[in-house]
């Protein structure tokens, strides 16, 4: 049986539009409070999420209980043979819950019916602590790029591009 925290999760999964602009700038800014240490201002704005809105998708988690409200957001591009993950965001409140798990799974169906077989992430090198959560995930770092916005950066930073080979669902083989 499924545990109750994931039935729900799985039940409230569903594809963003442009109207979830908000709540998804919302829900990113919470989640990345915890960069703040590195990084100074918020992660996203309005209009860095319509960008990205024409470029990939985002897969949202609804707040059951209050439906204005999201748990957690991802943004999610494909193209070629490689896909890529960002934003990856869930409200500190609903964290530990099995939402990131969620998400990720959710991008790498996306991207691997797309005919991606790699799915790439980058990570800021001072967050640590989602180094070990990414490799849980199979992501492995490849390459070192430079942070996108130095004049915001604490600390030297750079970011981490980490990779995963998005392998074919496995097949259900009939009984005999």
């Amino acid at each position: 049986m499924m545990p109750q925290a994931n039935r729900a999760t799985i039940s409230h999964l569903r594809i963003a539009t442009i109207d979830d602009s908000n709540a998804i700038v919302d829900v990113t800014n919470r989640a990345f409070l915890a960069e703040q240490f590195c990084v100074t201002g918020d992660r996203t704005d309005a209009a860095d999420i319509r960008h990205r809105f024409a470029t990939g998708i985002f897969f949202v988690i609804d707040d059951p209980s209050n439906r204005t409200r999201l748990l957690g957001s991802v943004f999610c591009s494909a193209e070629n043979s490689r896909g890529y993950l960002g934003l990856l965001s869930v409200d500190p409140d609903a964290q530990v819950q099995g939402h990131s798990r969620t998400l990720v799974a959710a991008v790498e169906d996306h991207c691997r019916n797309a005919g991606c077989n790699f799915l790439d992430i980058t990570v800021v090198n001072a967050r640590d602590d989602l180094f070990p959560f990414y490799a849980k995930l199979g992501f492995a770092a490849i390459d070192v790029l430079p942070f996108p916005v130095p004049e915001r950066a604490r600390l030297p930073l750079h970011l981490v591009k980490m990779t995963k080979p998005l392998l074919p669902p496995p097949q259900m083989t009939p009984p005999t």
